[in-house]
């Protein structure tokens, strides 16, 4: 199995002036990420949208604050690629180097907080098509079945959402001389195809269903948890 991206998102409530933190985000992050980049929109719209978006000096990540989120994007490579651990431990990190940046600028608490695994199963020789089609039940066609994908959806201990999605990707690659304006796959070439395993975990069951927020001192607590639901539910497609 190659794990290929992560992310890490926390709700908060609404601080309709994050923006207004910028140099405290900057200067926190400085040792990791570069200077900042501030989306310019007024602070009465558009809660979701990034404020504030750093990107980490080795190109791997980048960390955004809207006015009721903060996520945190990383892409994996070389020996990431393959060891679980490894991305365990980076996430971990940087998610601890979150929480304490959080704290400096006084949010207290969060109402929930996931990760989300992409990864691509090995299978071998097998078609992509061929592996996925015991998932998918009796009732879908056996002929020119061109993607597919299954959902599904657990509860964990009266807190937890836990997500997985199996399915099929291609992946194009445009030919030289096509605009990418005007590109078609009939202009691309296909790179990879296989099966995509996006395994996503966090506890806004709680949240929804129990009106329950969190200190933000427990966060590194429900990551452990979350980690420790990830490394189950993906290794059952090891």
């Amino acid at each position: 199995m190659k794990y290929v991206q992560a992310q890490f998102s926390l709700k908060y409530d609404l601080q309709v002036k994050i923006r207004r933190f910028v140099n405290e985000i900057e200067d926190f992050l400085q040792r990791y990420y570069g200077i900042p980049q501030m989306t310019p929109l007024p602070d009465e719209i558009a809660p979701e949208a990034p404020r504030i978006i750093l990107y980490s000096k080795n190109g791997h990540s980048q960390i955004s604050f809207s006015q009721i989120s903060v996520d945190f994007l990383v892409n994996f490579d070389n020996d990431f690629l393959n060891d679980f651990t490894k991305t365990q431990q980076y996430i971990k990190k940087r998610v601890n180097l979150i929480i304490d940046l959080l704290k400096r600028i006084n949010i207290k608490e969060y109402l929930f907080c996931g990760i989300t695994y992409n990864a691509r199963l090995n299978i071998g020789e097998q078609k992509p098509i061929e592996f996925i089609r015991p998932y998918l039940g009796k009732n879908v066609p056996e002929d020119n079945l061109y993607e597919a994908s299954r959902n599904i959806a657990f509860v964990e201990k009266q807190k937890f959402f836990i997500n997985q999605q199996i399915g099929t990707y291609k992946e194009f690659q445009g030919r030289q001389g096509v605009a990418p304006n005007l590109f078609e796959l009939v202009n691309g070439v296909l790179v990879s195809e296989g099966i995509s395993l996006v395994t996503d975990i966090n506890n806004r069951y709680q949240y929804i269903y129990q009106n329950k927020k969190n200190s933000i001192d427990e966060c590194s607590t429900d990551v452990d948890t979350i980690f420790s639901l990830l490394i189950e539910h993906i290794n059952r497609w090891e």
